[in-house]
């Protein structure tokens, strides 16, 4: 008798060392996955904001300097914008399932931003490009928080 009461002890305690550990490795790959999608993401609308910056300041420096920029590098550069600005849009529309507060205020002022009508060029760009290097620098601070890496029973 006392050797299957053992038993029982033996494969309770067994069955219980297993449940927990399996709950603990499927939070812990579920909190995993969460992260390297927000990564990704994360990733992604930095680099598209970088590209259409880098546009915005390469017109901007040509439009100063009252000089054209030649029609390869133009083409080259117009490319940033018409791929980076829709994974901006897309971004934006879904921040609120990815995102902080903060990434999706400052998403959704750079947006309402692009919509300004200007009397002139200039000021079109000079505009843009400050309104996209504020939103650059919002994600990046709010990234650095927002992906820390917590531990929590360390």
């Amino acid at each position: 008798m006392e050797l299957v009461v053992e038993l029982i002890k033996l494969g309770a305690t067994g069955v219980i060392a297993g449940v927990f550990s399996s709950l603990l490795a499927n939070r812990d790959h579920r909190y995993k996955k969460w992260w390297e999608l927000r990564v990704s993401i994360y990733t992604d609308l930095i680099n598209a904001l970088s590209d259409i910056s880098y546009y915005y300041e390469r017109h901007y420096n040509a439009t100063i300097e009252n000089r054209d920029l030649r029609n390869d590098f133009r083409e080259k550069v117009e490319i940033f914008l018409e791929e980076s600005f829709p994974r901006i849009r897309r971004a934006a529309d879904a921040g609120a399932f990815i995102f902080s507060d903060k990434v999706n205020k400052a998403l959704k002022k750079y947006i309402e931003s692009s919509l300004i009508d200007f009397d002139s060029y200039e000021e079109f760009l000079d505009n843009n490009l400050y309104e996209t290097k504020k939103c650059l620098e919002a994600v990046v601070k709010a990234s650095k928080q927002d992906l820390k890496v917590n531990r929590w029973w360390l």
